[in-house]
């Protein structure tokens, strides 16, 4: 039997089958995210994503000899994703630990391009190849930084020269 049959053969089968005969089911809405409780020790306390989100919008305000401060995100987070997904982010050369903020244009004060992981206020950690990363980009001459939160890494970028 060639393929033509045998493709042939399971659509038969699939359209005689009492499941092909049944209404095509709707789709559902997901349901939102609940909110966290008053009392959760997370409660108050931004995200990275909402902290990250202020950061950028600072960061594409910014400008150096008046040119815009060369900057960006790599999008190195992994949720959701599956085993295919990943495996293909990594043959083109997704780096684990990047991070968050990479600065391309020097600091006026330091000279040096600035990385910044940023991490929430309370309750993060830092992985050992996010240090890795940072240890990396240090020993290449780039200014590197573990900013807890949008206001960290304002004082981060006002060392560097790049705010005042």
């Amino acid at each position: 039997m060639d393929h033509r049959d045998r493709v042939l053969r399971a659509l038969n089968a699939f359209f005689e089958s009492p499941k092909a005969r049944q209404p095509p089911v709707e789709k559902t809405k997901s349901k939102p995210k609940k909110k966290l409780a008053p009392n959760s020790r997370y409660a108050g306390i931004p995200t990275e994503a909402s902290e990250q989100v202020k950061l950028a919008g600072l960061l594409n305000q910014l400008t150096v000899d008046d040119e815009p401060v060369l900057w960006f995100h790599v999008p190195n987070e992994s949720g959701g994703l599956g085993a295919r997904s990943g495996y293909r982010r990594k043959q083109l050369g997704v780096l684990k630990g990047v991070s968050d903020i990479l600065i391309l244009t020097p600091g006026p004060l330091t000279g040096t391009p600035t990385a910044i992981e940023l991490k929430r206020v309370k309750f993060s950690s830092t992985s050992p190849e996010q240090l890795e990363f940072l240890r990396r980009a240090e020993r290449c001459g780039w200014g590197v930084h573990i900013c807890k939160g949008f206001n960290a890494a304002v004082e981060v970028l006002r060392a560097a020269g790049y705010c005042s």
